[in-house]
């Protein structure tokens, strides 16, 4: 593919610019004339970048036809966050985890809020609790799923949000910090668009924006792109994996991350993803996961109920009572005197 004449020209004026920058004028105020920068040799130089540009995304496009087996930076993860992307069935859960395991590999504590009990029945973490409405969730020594299926989505946001709150006071406060792993199925029920804003959130910003600085590691996973609050996407980019999808709204959020490989997106089969890194992105693809473990459920803190006292009035409360009782029944005798 041949550059077009406006792009030739741009690349060839920037070259120009660029040069008379180095020789110590700054100025931008000259437009050269193509005849001055085919003269120059601006005009072959700038056909030669964009040719080379284009074969180079062209040699992407060719690798990205052969994907490669799954892949993941545990240790990269483990110091920011990271985020998993696409349309329902297409293999984001077996992807989290695959990651989980690796994150285990590694001694890290793998926590799951799980909305939709697919983690009860296949992931290969042995313990969960049956999270109620007014369940404390303390920190966990071992990896666990916290199932939040019997949840309204207020009341999986608050959990969540107490949660952040608990998780990141201890760690802060450790002496032997462990390092933890907590992955989000259905992320936008918990961080939707401009949740993050409210003060409500406070504890899950801090979680996601500073929790690397105290063993905290985030990963979330969502079938609706564009209904993730763009601080959580900002917060989440060392590593990107992006299924399937051709929702508009989720390809056009998208395009702002991936750029002209959004259109490949469409074209991805199940278990395939596009997995991006600050070095670039390939096309990988993993197989389905499946965990015969057996589940043990451990038990949650619900708090007691408060008793209600009776309210305790005062000797002046009473004295005044009293008095009022007092006053009427000798308006009373005094109108039955008359």
């Amino acid at each position: 593919m041949i550059p077009k004449r406006e792009q030739i020209l741009e690349k060839a004026i920037e070259l120009f610019h660029a040069d008379r920058f180095k020789n110590g004028d700054p100025s931008f105020d000259i437009t050269p004339t193509i005849a001055e920068l085919k003269e120059g040799g601006f005009w072959n130089v700038a056909v030669s970048e964009l040719m080379t540009s284009i074969e180079r995304k062209n040699e992407q496009y060719i690798n990205m036809d052969f994907p490669e087996p799954f892949k993941v930076d545990v240790q990269r993860l483990l110091e920011a966050n990271g985020l998993i992307l696409g349309s329902r069935h297409t293999g984001k859960s077996d992807l989290a985890m695959l990651i989980s395991d690796k994150a285990i590999e590694h001694d890290a504590i793998v926590c799951v809020f799980d909305p939709s009990t697919d983690w009860l029945a296949r992931s290969s973490i042995r313990q969960y609790v049956k999270v109620e409405a007014n369940t404390v969730l303390e920190v966990p020594s071992e990896s666990v799923i916290f199932d939040i299926s019997l949840l309204s989505p207020n009341q999986q946001r608050q959990i969540v949000e107490n949660f952040s709150k608990t998780l990141f006071e201890a760690q802060a406060k450790a002496l032997n910090r462990k390092q933890y792993l907590i992955i989000f199925e259905e992320a936008h029920t918990y961080f939707y668009q401009n949740v993050m804003k409210a003060k409500a959130s406070a504890n899950s910003v801090r979680m996601l924006s500073v929790g690397r600085n105290v063993g905290i590691a985030c990963l979330l996973v969502s079938q609706f792109s564009s209904m993730l609050d763009k601080f959580c996407v900002k917060h989440a980019t060392s590593q990107i994996w992006l299924g399937y999808t051709r929702e508009p709204n989720d390809l056009k959020y998208l395009r702002q991350i991936l750029g002209e490989h959004v259109s490949e997106l469409p074209k991805l089969n199940d278990g395939e993803f596009l997995y991006l890194t600050r070095n670039g992105i390939q096309k990988i693809a993993i197989e389905p996961y499946n965990s015969t473990i057996s589940k043990t459920q451990i038990s949650a803190k619900i708090p007691e109920p408060i008793p209600i006292e009776p309210k305790q009035h005062s000797r002046a409360a009473i004295s005044f009572v009293s008095f009022l009782m007092w006053f009427f029944a000798m308006i009373m005798a005094w109108s039955g005197l008359r």
